[in-house]
């Protein structure tokens, strides 16, 4: 549906008027002021600054919700650099505390759109993301994929780093914010599931981090929950050989699953999964769900038994999945190539 908007007795489209990325990006400027002052941002404040930079209010279809809770993903992100590089120099139960604390300033996601029910945009948790990112070993020398950016909570995670970036977006509207965040960076709108074929002839990420939609396809209407596995081959092939991959699904995608606990030994092929364990989804609750997640981190270095592979089935808190990432192995010496293209079956 197209929003219009009366300006001295004549109709405008709002996409002539308005640039969405840069009024995203004004809005979550006003809010991250109540971030670094540590207050509360209430859903009035929310509504008042949408109603400003969008020249019109909701019940008007100035805006949605969605574009809403996007602006207030995006003022985490902006307070992320205000901290800047320092964050990481504490104790990592340090940071997931203040994490937590950011993140209960903000009001819970209660409403969503058809689209952000479709493609399943559930963003990550800015705590869970730092713990992706820390899983990753990141370092300033390594480029990192992240095929399903949302609005960059993971990508600035790693950005913290001074790592380089390669991102991916579907969604015409993040793919807009991410602009406006990451000047100059790599930025791609294709489905990831073929990121691989989309990419070839692109440097190979040395890091991929990823949150991929569970169980939905684009432009398939029902369940799909191929696309889990699909997303993760797709980047696995796109990653260089010793480079590491961490991947948020849901928690039913596990090894110790038997539906797909074959797709996992083929995997094991090529790359070794160092860690799989369950997230309990109260992490979740401020993005207005509580579904169990899972992380996987996979090494791009064959295993040495295709059907050994550690799996804790139990869903654990943040902190004890920080004690586990914390005893995760150095990544192995990553070889970097430009034009190695291949496919695997999953």
């Amino acid at each position: 549906m197209v929003s219009l908007i009366a300006t001295q007795g004549t109709l405008f489209d709002l996409e002539t008027v308005l640039d969405y990325g840069q009024s995203i990006l004004n809005v979550a400027q006003e809010l991250t002021k109540s971030l670094i002052e540590q207050r509360t941002i209430p859903t009035r404040t929310i509504q008042a600054q949408m109603n400003r930079y969008f020249l019109g209010t909701a019940a008007e279809g100035a805006w949605q919700w969605k574009d809403a809770y996007e602006a207030l993903e995006v003022a985490q992100i902006l307070y992320l650099r205000h901290l800047g590089i320092k964050i990481l120099s504490q104790q990592p139960q340090v940071v997931v505390q203040q994490l937590e604390e950011l993140t209960a300033l903000c009001p819970t996601h209660t409403r969503r759109s058809e689209e952000s029910v479709q493609l399943q945009q559930f963003s990550t948790p800015l705590p869970l993301a730092y713990l992706v990112a820390k899983s990753g070993f990141i370092q300033a020398t390594d480029l990192i994929l992240e095929p399903s950016a949302g609005t960059g909570l993971l990508a600035q995670i790693a950005k913290l780093h001074s790592a380089s970036l390669m991102l991916n977006e579907l969604a015409p509207d993040r793919s807009k914010i991410l602009r406006r965040l990451f000047p100059g960076t790599p930025l791609f709108s294709v489905n990831a599931e073929q990121i691989n074929d989309y990419l070839v002839g692109k440097t190979q990420p040395s890091v991929v981090l990823m949150n991929p939609p569970f169980s939905a396809s684009p432009k398939i209407n029902s369940r799909n929950p191929d696309a889990t596995p699909r997303h993760i081959n797709s980047a696995l092939q796109r990653l260089a050989d010793g480079g590491r991959l961490v991947t948020i699904t849901a928690n039913w995608f596990s090894p110790a699953n038997p539906s797909w606990r074959e797709t996992f030994v083929r995997w094991q092929e090529k790359a070794r999964v160092l860690l799989s364990v369950g997230v309990n989804g109260k992490v979740y609750s401020k993005h207005g769900t509580q579904i169990d997640t899972r992380i996987t981190v996979i090494d791009k270095v064959p295993a040495d038994n295709h059907r050994q592979i550690p799996c804790i089935s139990e869903t654990l808190d943040l902190p004890e999945l920080l004690a586990l990432i914390q005893q995760l192995p150095e990544r192995s010496p990553w070889e970097r190539s430009d034009n190695c293209y291949h496919f695997w079956e999953f």
